[in-house]
């Protein structure tokens, strides 16, 4: 794998990341996380893993 490291803002990145999330459940008492981390990071592996291929 190939990288750079580039110290500046992507456009379209999130300017803040939520790890907290009871005041999210309090407002939206319906919602609630669907899929484990691991999961997410296993299509991420996937659709790249596709992608290169």
């Amino acid at each position: 794998m190939q990288y750079e490291y580039v110290d500046k803002n992507r456009e379209g990145d999130h300017i803040c990341y939520y790890s907290d999330l009871r005041k999210m459940q309090n407002h939206y008492p319906n919602w609630s996380i669907t899929k484990p981390l691991e999961l997410i990071f296993s299509e991420i592996v996937t659709a790249w893993s596709d992608r290169l291929s």
